[in-house]
């Protein structure tokens, strides 16, 4: 086998490194647990490539920050067909390459076929290529081909077939397998592991599209000085993603949320002083529910704890518990008597028009809706 661009013993310490990183195999716990393992198989993993050309695939994994896996299969020739066979069914491979776009470049064509497919616990049927089921038509693996020929063919001008070519996400080439002949899998899943360990975490297509949604959300909480929650959404967005564009723009945004939601906290806390102490501590009682796991969560619990031993407020909060509580009673009371629980809705309409809540807007609500009680 021979490896142009990157000779294979210099990814070694690359590829060692991130074998550690993903650590041991997991170890079953239990025979019962081995047992059931057995009855209930895992469905292998399928290989999902990419549709389109070159020039689209390498802007997917530039975006993505991951690697490209190509594989050129040339058309009715037996090597080829055994690379087909073995390396794109390979689980262990097809589990790598979740982590890259894949393309498959043959220049065939083939009639279809039906398959059986069991998509969110339901059967359903669906025509694919009949020599490349991972493809719904054979313009899809077709797509690539005069693109790689041009990039990759020799200088007599051949396209060396069957061949293995691993690229970053900028292009570079990091490996290539170009001998005509089938390699181990584990050849192409070394390059790729190198890969990957070069150019650092990528995303995979799920996250990808968390990521969109995030950033998409992010832009409009800000938009709306909701900065509470685009901060969240920002750091939501950099724990999928550190080293892609999306990154950047979090990374930009997250510092500006975060001087919103800290110019709102003195604003509030500005307002806890006689006269505005209980609107402020409603206001404040919420941002701090909103605020744990923030940076502003201490101080919210802080700010808390001095209103409720400060002195000079101490009456406007009491009045405004009290009238809390009284709003409480006659929600329970007005649901229960809506409910057909007659004498249970009384019972807390008493309570509540005891001398206890004198003077708050629900006692007063509770003499107008049930006024027999109240005279009574």
């Amino acid at each position: 086998m021979t490896i142009s661009s990157t000779p294979i013993w210099t990814l070694v310490p690359a590829v060692l490194g991130l074998l550690v990183a993903l650590g041991p195999p997991a170890q079953v716990g239990s025979k019962d647990k081995e047992k059931k393992r057995e009855d209930v198989p895992a469905p292998a993993p399928v290989l999902d490539p990419w549709r389109g050309d070159f020039e689209s695939a390498k802007a997917s994994a530039k975006e993505r920050n991951v690697p490209i896996v190509v594989h050129v299969i040339l058309e009715g020739e037996k090597t080829n067909d055994e690379y087909r066979d073995t390396i794109l069914t390979d689980p262990g491979l097809v589990k790598r390459c979740a982590h890259a776009v894949v393309l498959i470049a043959n220049n065939g064509t083939h009639a279809l076929k039906t398959i059986e497919l069991v998509v969110d616990g339901e059967t359903t049927h669906r025509e694919v290529c009949s020599s490349y089921p991972m493809v719904a038509k054979c313009e899809e693996h077709k797509a690539a081909w005069d693109e790689l020929y041009t990039a990759f063919r020799d200088e007599s001008g051949d396209l060396n077939c069957p061949q293995a070519i691993v690229l970053g996400p900028d292009g570079s080439l990091v490996g290539r397998i170009n001998t005509r002949s089938t390699p181990q899998p584990g050849e192409i899943g070394a390059l790729l592991v190198a890969a990957i360990a070069k150019a650092g975490p990528g995303l995979t297509i799920d996250e990808l599209a968390r990521v969109k949604r995030g950033l998409v959300s992010g832009r409009k909480l800000a938009a709306e000085k909701n900065w509470m929650e685009a901060w969240k959404t920002w750091t939501e967005v950099l724990a999928i993603t550190q080293t892609t564009t999306f990154a950047e723009e979090a990374r930009t945004a997250e510092p500006l949320a975060l001087a919103g939601m800290q110019a709102e906290f003195d604003r509030i806390t500005a307002g806890l002083v006689p006269g505005t102490a209980a609107k402020s501590y409603a206001e404040l009682l919420a941002f701090a529910e909103a605020a744990v796991g923030t940076p502003l969560e201490k101080d919210a619990a802080t700010s808390l704890k001095k209103a409720d031993g400060d002195k000079s407020i101490r009456d406007e909060l009491k009045a405004w518990r009290l009238a809390k509580e009284a709003d409480e009673l006659l929600r329970e009371a007005t649901a229960l008597h809506d409910a057909g629980e007659t004498k249970k809705a009384e019972r807390l309409v008493r309570r509540l028009l005891t001398p206890r809540f004198a003077g708050t807007p629900a006692q007063e609500t509770a003499r107008k809706l049930w006024p027999d009680l109240a005279n009574g």
